[in-house]
């Protein structure tokens, strides 16, 4: 793959990511109807989308030129 193509998915998975923890977000903190005993754990849907981002974002900031490691 070629540095822009690199470039372009990294920003498209980093789209993904962000759009999909909003929508984790918006429903855990949502009004719950009822109780119900199979649902699903938005919090950690979020979380886990938040922790990708960030490494995502780094790997963004390498494509660029930033160095983020010990080197």
């Amino acid at each position: 793959m070629t540095h822009s193509q690199n470039l372009t998915l990294t920003l498209v998975a980093l789209l993904i990511l962000v759009v999909i923890g909003a929508i984790s977000f918006r429903n855990h903190f949502a009004e719950k109807p009822s109780i119900k005993p199979h649902r699903l754990p938005w919090m950690i849907i979020a979380l886990g989308c938040i922790a990708t981002a960030f490494m995502v974002l780094v790997h963004l900031a390498n494509l660029v030129g930033i160095k983020t490691g010990r080197m």
